[in-house]
């Protein structure tokens, strides 16, 4: 089964964002109902965010399930999706640790157009993943996923680039 090139890492300040909005719910409800409001603040806190990261992960979900049944050009089309969502929705993304209680530090349009094109790369279609990961360096100039497949992806070429 072939693996996305995705490594998510937590981001410190997102993270004391995402720690704040639990403890902030947990002071709440202790100060309401002590013990059991304390137990129900964090069920709240876990139920927000998994609804807030319900759409984000099911873009990802559904590419991850056809990278695993080698359905390479569909799993290209649903990350592809997701970039587009994350696209239009820059708010989401930029204000994750809010927005979806997500303390990630690499953003999930990185992630959806750098599985859009190691998915094209692996349906055959080199030239497209090629277009796409330069695509992703000229949003994410230091990006980690896409420097190092560009650069294998274009390596023996005379257009290195």
């Amino acid at each position: 089964m072939s693996k996305p090139l995705v490594v998510r890492t937590s981001s410190s300040w997102r993270l004391a964002v995402v720690l704040m909005v639990l403890f902030a719910l947990q002071g709440g409800g202790w100060y309401l109902s002590s013990l059991s409001g304390l137990i129900i603040g964090t069920v709240v806190f876990f139920v927000l965010r998994v609804l807030l990261q319900r759409r984000a992960r099911s873009f990802q979900k559904r590419g991850l399930q056809l990278m695993a049944e080698e359905r390479y050009a569909e799993a290209a089309a649903a990350f592809e999706a997701g970039f587009q969502f994350f696209e239009e929705h820059r708010s989401l993304d930029r204000h994750r640790a809010i927005t979806m209680l997500d303390h990630s530090e690499m953003d999930w349009r990185e992630i959806m157009l750098a599985n859009t094109a190691s998915n094209q790369a692996m349906a055959g279609n080199k030239e497209r993943a090629i277009e796409l990961y330069e695509h992703c360096l000229q949003l994410y100039p230091e990006s980690r996923l896409a420097k190092p497949a560009l650069r294998f992806l274009t390596a023996g070429t005379t257009d290195a680039r």
